[in-house]
């Protein structure tokens, strides 16, 4: 497939300007890979993005799966064990010599006693990435900030392999004319390529396209866990949450308990008196997960009363039994569906017996996790 045959493609050598640092994006570049390689790329560094493209049997990771190696070593990990030697071998090798390389790993030859065992194997793509990719990294990591969806597509054919970027819209930037025009690898004409991820069922992984293979990747926004309190168990919450993946927000209605220095993982640090109107405010929307974890009993009734409105993908609430009962005896009274208080997690996190703030962010991060696998029923259950 040429360049001219992906859908969009117009072959155009006008790059819209999209700067690296824009002062739309607050917070730190590592809260998507996107940002992180838009950050590298725009210092002038070359990175090798190491992606899993293809997975069959028992293989450890799916299609999607990625890491990076940079100039000082990989970053994350796409499964670890003999298979990712060869993957981080094999990109450090394409960073050097400034060449993407592919890697196939047949576990099913692995020999008993390896630590590969599972059988399987797993198609590993190391793309070379320079800097005059930035403003694509750049525009996609605005996307994802943003909410606008979109989708990776790359020839894996070519060498190098041809990487566009197809987006449901353009995120709003007041640093950006509405007219500019658009970088050569990116289109808003999303629809053709629609159908290739629908050969997936909306996954990452290869496709054929006029006899050449495709890799196809929802560009897809992590989750926002918003906290509500900036106390010690939220705090521990924070730091294990965005290891594992969550971009995360806080409000509480204390400055000291709100703000970058207390929280310096976090995107936003809102303060709401009261915590009144959270939701507009917070920007609730399907993609959050909510924890309740505030000062006080009425504090946690008014914001669970407005997070039960937000369709919030999550909502989970911090305290005893005895003290749910009482909160949802106040909202049913309100008005509120015992059905939405049903769904609601609370005493919140799987139950592990926890104790210390450290040790609760655990049950919690995990619960959080089970939401997203879609395993939390099974996990979790009354006394």
């Amino acid at each position: 497939m040429s360049k001219a045959d992906l859908p969009g493609e117009t072959g155009s050598s006008e790059a819209m300007a999209v700067p690296v640092s824009s002062g739309s994006i607050a917070a730190p570049w590592a809260e998507t890979l996107e940002a992180r390689v838009a950050s590298l790329l725009g210092k002038g560094e070359s990175v090798v993005l190491v992606t899993v493209i293809s997975r069959t049997g028992s293989a450890p990771r799916d299609a999607g799966t990625r890491a990076l190696y940079t100039q000082n070593g990989p970053e994350g990990t796409i499964g670890g064990g003999l298979l990712e030697a060869r993957a981080m071998e094999s990109a450090a090798q394409s960073l050097f010599m400034g060449q993407s390389s592919q890697v196939v790993c047949d576990m099913s030859g692995f020999t008993p006693g390896s630590d590969m065992i599972c059988g399987g194997d797993m198609e590993v793509l190391c793309e070379v990435l320079r800097p005059d990719h930035a403003p694509l990294f750049a525009l996609s990591a605005q996307a994802l900030r943003a909410g606008v969806g979109g989708i990776w597509v790359v020839d894996v054919n070519r060498e190098p392999p041809l990487r566009r970027l197809y987006l449901d819209g353009l995120p709003e930037r007041a640093d950006m004319p509405s007219d500019a025009p658009l970088p050569p690898d990116v289109s808003l004409d999303i629809a053709p390529v629609r159908t290739l991820l629908a050969q997936r069922k909306g996954k990452p992984g290869l496709v054929e396209e006029s006899g050449c293979r495709i890799y196809v990747e929802p560009l897809a926004a992590p989750p926002v866990l918003l906290l509500c309190g900036g106390g010690h168990v939220s705090l521990e919450v924070a730091r294990l949450a965005h290891a594992c993946g969550f971009i995360i927000d806080v409000v509480d209605d204390r400055p000291e308990f709100s703000n970058p220095e207390r929280f310096p993982m976090a995107r936003h640090c809102h303060v709401l008196p009261a915590y009144e109107n959270l939701v507009e405010t917070c920007a609730v929307g399907r993609n959050h997960y909510v924890a309740i974890i505030t000062r006080g009993h009425g504090f946690d009734r008014e914001t669970l009363a407005q997070a039960l409105v937000s369709h919030a993908q999550y909502i989970g609430m911090i305290g005893s039994k005895s003290k749910r009962d009482q909160i949802y005896e106040i909202l049913r009274a309100q008005g509120v569906p015992a059905s939405e208080l049903a769904a609601v997690c609370c005493p919140i996190g799987l139950t592990i017996d926890a104790e210390t703030p450290q040790q609760i962010a655990v049950s919690i991060v995990a619960e959080l996790l089970a939401v997203q696998a879609g395993t939390l029923k099974r996990l979790r259950f009354e006394e």
